[in-house]
């Protein structure tokens, strides 16, 4: 039976891998030049030029997007980020827009297979998990979606890996270089600050808070105090508060709601989430040290007051840590609740009237938190990592 249902899962794998083959395959030229990656592209040529103040300013950055994109792209887009963000981009503005996305897409793939690497190092699940894993993380529509936009979503994966190492390993460098990664969209860090605080590794803490800064005030390299006000605003008339195609909670929620309500409930339960998860880590910090890691990363995306669809391989953390907590015997196998999530993405990418994906995941954690807990009370001693 065991092997069947193995058989089944390789076999699911595989189905969805060819199908995010077809869809990044199949991509349009058109397609590509009004992708994300083209925001990136001329804020990072805007950067190397000298003009980085140019950036936020959205009558200079949005006649170039239409240059370079051959009017595909919508003007109105604003880069609305840190500035830290588009320095990965500068290199590639040497090369033409369509053949910089291709390059941007491999670098991707390096990133997502060396965040997979560092995970199967410092908490390895066994000889074949590596391949399997990569294979998944493939599979996930997720992952189409960030290859098909150009995003930066394997930089966060790699600085939350590298967070999840300085927690497990004690490395300032690592803590610092995760945070200023994961810092490039900050909504996700806190969850990842809270671990470190909870075991009370405080110079590993003070590391990461110094990367996190660095990414945070780096739009006052863009002029100072007004480059710093200009990506705020940026972001507030970007509609960061539009929650309304977010992969978390409040994405399922928001078309309920009316005015502005959707933006005060989504940022109100991230910061109960935040206090929450604080307040189980900071009480079973040592006991429960791989399942509070799973949690933290589960709950930076279901709770985030932002987080669209190319951000949620974020869970690929917590998806592998859910796996060495099966190897623990700590709950039951993880993959049919991982496949229904993908399922639910593929929905969501369509557009529904209610994302399914935060539902789904959220109906997840409780289940297999409670199965977590029973177990725990039953097996303390060998669910302590």
């Amino acid at each position: 039976m065991r092997s069947r249902w193995q058989r089944l899962t390789v076999a699911v794998i595989a189905a969805f891998v060819i199908a995010g083959l077809l869809v990044v395959g199949h991509q349009s030229s058109l397609a590509r030049r009004s992708a994300d990656f083209t925001i990136n592209y001329s804020a990072a040529l805007l950067i190397r030029e000298g003009h980085p103040r140019a950036i936020y300013q959205r009558d200079q950055l949005g006649p170039l997007m239409l240059r370079l994109s051959d009017n595909a792209i919508d003007p109105r887009l604003p880069f609305d980020a840190p500035l830290a963000l588009a320095l990965p981009w500068v290199p590639l503005t040497f090369l033409p827009l369509e053949l910089a996305f291709h390059v941007w897409q491999i670098v991707t793939l390096c990133l997502l297979l060396l965040s997979l690497m560092l995970l199967a190092r410092w908490l390895p699940l066994g000889r074949r998990s590596l391949p399997l894993a990569m294979a998944a993380l493939l599979a996930f529509p997720a992952t189409w979606a960030l290859f098909s936009e150009g995003q930066s979503s394997a930089l966060l994966l790699l600085g939350a890996v590298l967070l999840v190492g300085a927690w497990r390993h004690d490395h300032w460098w690592m803590a610092a270089a995760g945070a200023l990664l994961l810092g490039l969209k900050p909504q996700y860090l806190p969850a990842y600050l809270i671990l470190l605080g909870a075991q009370r590794q405080w110079r590993m803490l003070a590391a990461a808070m110094l990367g996190a800064v660095a990414a945070g005030l780096s739009p006052l390299l863009a002029g100072g105090v007004s480059g710093m006000s200009a990506m705020v605003w940026s972001a507030l008339e970007a509609g960061q508060g539009v929650v309304r195609y977010n992969e978390s909670l409040i994405g399922t929620v928001s078309p309920l709601l009316p005015g502005r309500l959707p933006t005060i409930l989504g940022f109100s339960l991230w910061a109960f989430a935040l206090a929450a998860l604080a307040l189980a880590a900071f009480r079973g910090a040592r006991a429960h040290a791989i399942g509070l890691a799973a949690l933290a990363g589960t709950v930076a995306i279901l709770f985030s007051p932002h987080a669209l669809p190319y951000d949620t391989v974020l869970l690929a953390l917590p998806a592998w840590l859910s796996f060495v907590l099966y190897r623990m015997q700590a709950i039951p196998s993880p993959a049919p609740a991982w496949m229904a999530i993908a399922l639910a993405v593929v929905v969501d990418l369509g557009s529904p009237l209610v994302m399914l994906a935060p539902l789904l995941l959220l109906g997840c954690l409780v289940w297999y938190g409670r199965a977590y807990l029973r177990r725990a009370h039953d097996h303390p001693t060998a669910i302590a990592a």
